[in-house]
């Protein structure tokens, strides 16, 4: 999911590394732990889930965002992505479209004038994809601030995180979960808003104060958070507000590479 400028996410894909590492957190509480058993259970069934994304405000090169698509599992985690994000851009609106595969990504993205005229296409052409493969920014991870990475559950559930009757959602009946966190990091890369539990090479930091909900079968249909940007000794945190929507847990996806005769290396 973008968040800078697309022309920037596209230029520093190859230098982004995978920032956090594993989150060392204490036992966990028991009602999380049944979340991330219900998310890993997924994992190991290869099975997959749609969602949408709206995310506003952040720190400067990131821009208001509302993106949809889907992920495939494998024990590990994600396996596949395939995620449109429109972002409201400065010179005007950008739409990107990313599939991710293992470690092969193939993208096309492009930034629309409101008179219809293309600011900045990749690639150059409409229609055709570039690609790269082992990108460390596009790999899902532990690092990552989603309702369902256990790691971070399991950051949040070290925290003191508490769990009540959420209410109905979408005909669901639910249970909240909430905490707050304070990381010493916090970032960004294609795969999504990042944590690290050590500071770094970052320059932010700051509090996430989270929200989950999840149905009778302990699995996510809402994730939100507020994430406060703090730079050490600069004025006022920056906040971004993120609002994720899960739905279809184990309805059939495909996520296909674009065909070849589509692909260019003009990036």
């Amino acid at each position: 999911m973008k968040r800078m400028s697309v022309a920037l996410v596209v230029a520093g894909l190859l230098s982004i590394t995978i920032p956090g590492g594993a989150v060392h957190a204490a036992p966990e509480s028991e009602s999380l732990a049944s979340v991330v058993k219900a998310i890993k259970k997924q994992f190991a069934k290869k099975s997959s889930v749609r969602f949408s994304v709206k995310q506003r405000g952040g720190p400067p090169a990131t821009w208001d965002i509302k993106a949809s698509g889907a992920y495939r599992f494998r024990a590990s985690g994600v396996y596949a992505a395939d995620t449109t994000t429109i972002s409201q851009e400065a010179e005007g609106t950008g739409r990107s479209r990313d599939i991710s595969i293992g470690r092969k990504f193939y993208s096309q993205s492009y930034v629309r004038a409101k008179d219809g005229k293309y600011v900045w296409k990749s690639p150059s052409t409409v229609g055709k994809w570039t690609y790269a493969q082992n990108l460390a920014g596009v790999i899902w991870g532990e690092d990552l601030i989603n309702g369902i990475n256990p790691g971070f559950l399991k950051l949040g559930a070290s925290h003191h995180a508490i769990s009540t009757d959420g209410g109905t959602f979408e005909g669901v009946k639910t249970t909240l979960h909430s905490g707050t966190v304070m990381v010493p990091e916090l970032g960004e890369r294609q795969a999504g808003m990042t944590f690290g539990t050590e500071r770094e090479d970052g320059f932010w930091s700051g509090p996430i104060t989270w929200k989950l909900w999840v149905g009778p079968d302990n699995l996510p249909r809402r994730f939100h958070a507020i994430i406060r940007f703090t730079r050490a000794g600069e004025g006022d945190p920056e906040t971004m507000t993120m609002n994720i929507i899960y739905r279809g847990w184990g309805t059939p996806v495909r996520i296909t590479a674009p065909p070849k005769h589509a692909l260019s290396d003009d990036w």
